[in-house]
Order: C-alpha cells, then sequence, then structure tokens
C-alpha cells in the first residue's frame, strides 16, 4: 500500500478515534456536571424532607399529649373515682349471668349519671369514646351507652387496659373490637382519696380525626409493632415494615390488636441494582442514601423519627422530585459536551445554555433555602420550651449558658449553674404512674419559677435533670438561693401528688471561673450533683470555680 493509500485510509481512521475520544471525554464531564446537580438537589430535598418530617413528629407529639390530657385529667375527678369505689364488687367472672349485670349497672342511678356525663365530655373533648373500666376490668359507665354498648363488657383482654390496671399510664393503636374502627386508645390509672387503685379512664380517639398527621405526600405513621396504622396513601394502611414486630406476635395478638392475620410488607430498601441501571453515574456513597419504592420509577429518601413519647413513629418516603430531569440533563450534557469539543462555536452555545440553567438552578436554590430558613425560624421559636414541663428545651439552654458566659465576661459579673435532679424519680413513676411522675416535674418547675428571680433560668437536660442559671450571682448567693429551693420543694408538697410521694431534689452548684468553657463549667456541675447524690440526697453541694477540679463522672450526660 503506498503512501497515499496509508493517507487516505488514516484519514477516516483518524476521525473514528476523535469522534470516540471526544464522546469518552463528554461522558466524564457530563458525568461530573450531573453528579453536582445532584449534590444540590440531595442536600436541598433533605432539608426539606427533614423539616416535614421533624414537623409531623411535633404534631403528632403535641396531639397524644392533649389527648392524654383528657383521661389524665378525668382521673382525678371525685365522680370518676367515688364511682369506680364504689363499684369494686361487681366483676364479669362472677356468679351473676353478664346480661343480669350490664342490665344491673345500667339501671344503677349513679352509673346512668356517669355515663351521661362522660357523653358530655366526649362531646366537646374531640375524643370518640370515654369508659370507666373497675379494677376488675368490667366496663361500669360508657359515654356511648345509647348506641354502642360496652357496659358490663368485660376489658381485661385489651393490650392497652393491662397497664393502666397495675397502676401505669397505657396507650397503644387498636381495631375496635365492636366497630371495627381503628384508633389510639388512651387509659388512665385512677386513685381514690386513699391511694388504692380502683380503676382507669380509657378514651379513644379515632383514627379518622387525625389524618391530618398525614397530609404532605409520602408520608405515613406505624406503631410500635412496625405496622402502618396511616398513611398519604391509604392503600399502604395495614401493611407492615419488613423489620416490624408484628411478625413476631402470635396469631392471637394480631387477630386482638388488628382483627387481623395478614400484614403485607412495605419494602423500603436500598434499590442499587436498578438505580445502577439507570444511572451509572451516581457515586456509590449517594447511591445508598437512595431508596427503592414499589411501583415508582425514580429513587426516593427516607426519614423517620420515632421516640415521639409513645409507640408511634413517623415515616415519609420523599422521591427525588429532580430524577427525571437529571435523567435528562445527563443525556443532554454528553451531546452538549461533545458538540462543544467539536467546535468552538458549538462550544459558545454550550456555554450560553449552561449558564442560563445554572442561573435558574441558583436563583430555586436560593429559593428553597430562603423558605427552609424562615420554616427553621419557626420550628426553633416552637422547640425553644419543654412540652410537659414549660421549661427551656435542652438545646435552647445550652445555647443561653453560651450566651451567659460571654455576657458574664464582659460585664465582669459572676455567674452560677446548678443540676438539679429529683431524687428517686423511677419509684415514683413505678409506685403512681408515669402520670405522677409528669405532675412531679411539672411541680418542681413551678417551684423554681416562684423562688427564682425574672432574670433566672432553668432547662430540662433530660428526663428528671434540670440546669438552672443564675447570673449575676457570685457561688455563696447561689448556694443560698438552690438551698432554698430544695427546703421549699420539700416544705410545699404538690396537691395533684399523691400524699405518699414524697418529692425532694438534689442540687450540685458553681460558679464561672475565667478559663471556663460550657463544657466545663456543666461537667463542674455534674460532679457537684454527683457528690450530693452520694452523700445522701436531698442536699445541696456546691463546688468553687477550681480549674484544677477533677472531671465529671463518666455516666454524665450534659454533652
Amino acid at each position: 500500500m503506498n503512501r497515499k493509500s496509508l493517507r487516505q485510509a488514516s484519514g477516516p481512521l483518524s476521525l473514528v478515534l476523535v469522534v470516540l475520544l471526544c464522546w469518552l471525554a463528554s461522558g466524564i464531564i457530563a458525568d461530573r456536571m450531573v453528579q453536582q446537580e445532584l449534590d444540590a438537589a440531595l442536600r436541598t430535598q433533605r432539608q426539606m424532607s427533614a423539616s416535614i418530617v421533624d414537623n409531623m413528629a411535633e404534631v403528632i407529639a403535641s396531639d397524644l399529649s392533649m389527648s392524654r390530657a383528657i383521661p389524665a385529667t378525668m382521673a382525678e375527678m371525685d365522680v370518676v373515682q367515688r364511682a369506680l369505689a364504689q363499684s369494686q364488687n361487681y366483676a364479669a367472672n362472677g356468679a351473676m349471668p353478664p346480661p343480669m349485670l350490664r342490665a344491673i349497672l345500667l339501671k344503677a342511678p349513679q352509673l346512668t349519671a356517669v355515663s351521661n356525663f362522660l357523653h358530655d365530655a366526649q362531646g366537646f373533648s374531640g375524643l370518640d369514646s370515654i369508659w370507666l373500666v373497675n379494677a376488675n376490668g368490667l366496663c361500669i359507665a360508657s359515654s356511648n351507652a345509647q348506641s354502642r354498648n360496652f357496659v358490663g363488657i368485660d376489658m381485661r383482654s385489651r393490650n392497652y387496659l393491662t397497664n393502666a390496671l397495675l397502676g401505669a399510664f397505657g396507650e397503644a393503636y387498636g381495631v375496635g373490637r365492636a366497630s371495627g374502627e381503628p384508633g389510639i386508645f388512651i387509659a388512665a390509672p385512677v386513685y381514690d382519696e386513699g391511694g388504692v387503685l380502683v380503676g382507669a379512664v380509657v378514651a379513644k380517639v379515632g383514627i379518622g380525626r387525625l389524618r391530618h398527621w398525614v397530609a404532605h405526600a409520602g408520608t405515613f405513621v406505624a406503631d410500635e409493632n412496625g405496622v402502618i396504622i396511616m398513611a398519604h396513601n391509604s392503600a399502604l394502611e395495614g401493611h407492615a415494615l419488613a423489620d416490624g414486630h408484628v411478625r413476631k406476635m402470635s396469631a392471637d395478638e394480631r387477630r386482638n390488636t388488628y382483627r387481623r392475620l395478614d400484614f403485607p410488607n412495605v419494602q423500603i430498601e436500598a434499590d442499587m441494582q436498578r438505580l445502577r441501571e439507570q444511572a451509572p453515574w451516581v457515586p456509590t456513597d449517594i447511591a445508598a442514601q437512595l431508596f427503592g419504592v414499589a411501583e415508582r420509577p425514580e429513587p426516593a429518601l427516607y426519614e423517620s423519627r420515632d421516640g415521639l413519647n409513645s409507640g408511634l413513629s413517623a415515616h415519609l418516603v420523599d422521591p427525588l422530585a429532580a430524577w427525571p430531569e437529571l435523567l435528562r440533563n445527563h443525556k443532554r450534557d454528553r451531546l452538549l459536551v461533545f458538540l462543544t469539543l467539536a467546535g468552538t462555536a458549538a462550544l459558545a452555545w454550550v456555554i450560553t445554555v449552561s449558564y442560563v440553567r445554572e442561573r435558574r438552578h441558583h436563583r430555586a436554590t436560593r429559593d428553597l433555602a430562603e423558605q427552609l430558613q424562615s420554616a427553621n425560624t419557626l420550628l426553633s421559636a416552637e422547640a425553644r420550651h419543654d412540652s410537659l414541663t414549660g421549661a427551656l428545651s435542652r438545646r435552647y439552654f445550652l445555647d443561653l449558658l453560651r450566651h451567659e458566659i460571654e455576657r458574664a465576661r464582659a460585664s465582669g459579673e459572676p455567674l452560677c449553674m446548678a443540676i438539679a435532679d429529683l431524687d428517686h424519680f423511677k419509684q415514683i413513676n413505678d409506685c403512681f404512674g408515669h402520670a405522677a411522675g409528669d405532675r412531679a416535674l411539672e411541680h418542681f418547675v413551678d417551684t423554681c419559677r416562684a423562688e427564682l428571680r425574672g432574670s433566672d433560668s432553668i432547662g430540662r437536660l433530660g428526663g428528671e435533670e434540670f440546669g438552672i442559671l443564675l447570673p449575676a450571682t457570685a457561688l455563696e448567693g447561689g448556694r443560698e438561693v438552690v438551698e432554698r429551693l430544695r427546703t421549699r420543694l420539700k416544705a410545699r408538697p404538690s396537691t395533684k401528688l399523691p400524699a405518699s410521694a414524697s418529692l425532694s431534689v438534689s442540687i450540685g452548684i458553681t460558679e464561672l471561673s475565667a478559663e471556663d468553657l460550657p463544657e466545663r463549667i456543666m461537667s463542674r456541675a455534674d460532679l457537684a450533683l454527683y457528690a450530693a447524690k452520694s452523700g445522701g440526697r436531698d442536699r445541696t453541694e456546691a463546688l468553687p470555680p477550681d480549674d484544677t477540679a477533677p472531671p465529671a463522672r463518666t455516666v454524665a450526660t450534659t454533652w
């Protein structure tokens, strides 16, 4: 083959090689470009998804707290305590036939009056049903005695009533055996004036009243057994999470709770294979954060929140809204980059298109960021206070501590911090129920507000542990303040607690030193609290601002 023939043959080969190299290079460049867009879209949508599910969790916790308050309040009423105390001789397993027992209960004037009272209370409370159950598990009065009568029914087998008849607050999801309607059942134990458990107030909140929990697309609520009890897409209701406890329940337990035996699986898991088939350019670390959802081609973000002061958990499966556009952008980008590498004219055109698109994306991202900032500002304002006691939340208290330290150093004034822990709090919960424990926490915070100055602050650090800030106060003066607080708490018991419930507090206090960081002063206050606990409880211990003091006990939960 002569030189001319070689040139003629090498021309098309070179062109093919250049085209191939440009195509490969355009693929690499397009991958990088769309990866950046994917990262920005994920970051923005993840923030929005987290805000949605956090707000959903707060709404659930708030609604349940309000629903719990009604039976808990009714359990304190004389008419309820008296009716239950007078009905202790009635039992479902007695010698009297059930129809006769029901007839006697329905004809009793005092119980009829109680049923009418429950009916009126149901009307303004937003509850579906309210029942009184005596210590023998027998329903003696009902808010719906006229329409759907539960009087005379043995309710001991209801799982939500078990804890209440043992003296603890009970709450569970279930399906009504008579109505077949799902709801949240709340049971509050009732004690008479002598502190004897005489029964329980049981209330039901129908799922239909709580549909606003799942107003956002992709949201659903699961109970403690992993069963989806409510979903924006109602077709998911009755399904179970893959790791749900319902799989371990016996057939009788599932039938008693849900009135059904079969629970289809809801698979929410990383679908690497399908994602790789659609978009091999997605990095492995990002692919592991995306979840596959049945019957949806695009991947999704998954957020869940549990620990809502109940057995419920909030979930959000949020399909990646930008996914179809990202797939289109990748194909388009590759072609545009290929044309750009083929000539300067195409390069100028691609730059113009990319610039316009990036500007549009930047504007959309900025708008979403501003919306997110506004939503976060609103949520942070709502999260400043503990929902039970009204004290400052842990996060806001820690922010306030940093601010007070800076202000104390700037003004040269002293600053004291104390950590208080209610003594034997678990015994109060175990002996008198969690409702009594909640009232004990509220009474302590009320006592602090009555004793402390307006410039002082109290925050709930967790459980029964509280932090107290005393600005412009030296250690000796601070010790006197918290000692008065400790004495007042013991000298003035709460009228909402049983007379036998002895409430006391141990307090550790320290003063800010010149070199203290927030972690250091909290650690020293925690060490002082530990000394008060070790010294017999119901006492105050002060630790001077000595930087050479040993670190706090390793079990401290301040940081």
